[in-house]
């Protein structure tokens, strides 16, 4: 622990207001009886107060405003500034287990990525700041109650509190951004102008991506990956009337992000009575194997919308039974279609028919430069 953190969770000493009260009397030339006497408050409270084992009440304020000549709220201010540094005695006693438990967090690379994270404090502090819990055992309480599903498989290995960090920056960013009560019908009839935004260049798509979804009552965010999440993106309802598609930066290619898009918003039409809070891995195989045989079924049913709505189905038969696939007869199938040609490639990249290798030219390479916005 550094001596700025030491610093910042060292609390002040403020001594209990009994102590003023011995001081008055002794100023009075009183006695803890006559108190009692002057206040009708029993021997016992008076000794209780004067000893610091109970407080001073609002009643007992009154009392005291009229036998010591000071006014009420002077008393309870002093019960109150007592309080509060008894509480802030309380959560230093218990600093070292949360700076153990900050420590389970990149709150460093989350601050190179400019995450909202508070400056100038502890990583603890900030941590629960951030968050929006008073205590590390809050965050544990909201984190599980959030009741999230993960497409995870066997081949990443996550690290919770990267994983809620990256959940929790798409969740502040999306609070900031105006949305309409979400309706399922617009969502739907909006697929197709979503769908043509493929053609477009992909520094120019987010903007438009954001405004079409939060007419529906969907904010999109992009937000940068965290090392040990593996995360590709998440589908949430924040509320009732609000959900949230968050995407990372990690995409090198247009047809990844653009699956990755279709794929989220298949889980907000598809499950939303089924599961609320979906996290997706950054899989390259979508037929690698999840654990969760439940979340199988989930993943399968959106990576199916997120195919069949980029390419539908008949068209993509008719095109490969034709078997020609060059540059040039993609390039024209996608053209036919409005959709991006590098969307194309990747689904037939995806089916066995083009090598890994095969079509690339035809893809955006994307360069997120969106974190220095930020």
């Amino acid at each position: 622990m550094d001596s700025s953190e030491r610093t910042s969770l060292k609390p002040n000493t403020v001594l209990h207001p009994g102590e003023t009260v011995l001081e008055y009397l002794e100023f009075s030339g009183w006695s803890q009886r006559d108190l009692s006497r002057r206040t009708g408050l029993t021997p016992k409270t008076i000794s209780e107060i004067c000893g610091g084992k109970a407080p001073i009440t609002p009643p007992t304020g009154l009392a005291f405003e009229k036998a010591f000549r000071r006014p009420a709220h002077f008393w309870l201010n002093l019960q109150r500034q007592f309080d509060e540094a008894e509480a802030r005695r309380r959560q230093h006693a218990n600093s070292l287990q949360w700076l153990e438990w900050a420590q389970n967090f990149p709150i460093e690379e989350m601050k190179q990525l400019k995450f909202l994270v508070a400056e100038g404090t502890s990583d603890a502090e900030a941590l629960l700041n951030f968050f929006g819990v008073s205590s590390p055992a809050s965050w544990v309480s909201v984190w599980k109650a959030s009741q999230v599903a993960y497409r995870q498989t066997r081949k990443f290995k996550t690290k919770e509190e990267s994983i809620a960090a990256w959940v929790r920056e798409t969740e502040i960013i999306a609070r900031e951004l105006e949305v309409e009560k979400f309706d399922e019908e617009r969502l739907r009839s909006s697929l197709d102008e979503l769908r043509q935004l493929t053609r477009r260049d992909a520094g120019d798509i987010i903007d438009p991506i954001q405004r079409i979804c939060a007419s529906a009552g969907v904010a999109v965010v992009l937000v940068p990956e965290l090392r040990n999440t593996g995360i590709s993106g998440c589908a949430r309802w924040l509320t009732d009337k609000k959900a949230l598609v968050g995407l990372t930066l990690r995409y090198k290619t247009d047809d990844q992000l653009w699956f990755t898009f279709f794929h989220e918003i298949g889980h907000i039409l598809l499950h939303r009575n089924k599961r609320s809070f979906v996290i997706d891995n950054a899989a390259e195989d979508l037929s690698d194997r999840v654990i969760d045989p439940e979340m199988q079924q989930y993943e399968t049913e959106a990576n199916r919308f997120s195919s069949d709505t980029l390419i539908p189905p008949r068209d993509l038969a008719d095109f490969i039974r034709k078997g020609v696939f060059t540059n040039d007869s993609i390039h024209e199938f996608a053209e036919t279609l409005g959709v991006g040609p590098g969307v194309v490639v990747g689904r037939l990249q995806s089916e066995g028919i083009l090598a890994r290798y095969q079509g690339n030219k035809l893809k955006q390479k994307l360069n997120w430069r969106f974190t220095d916005e930020r």
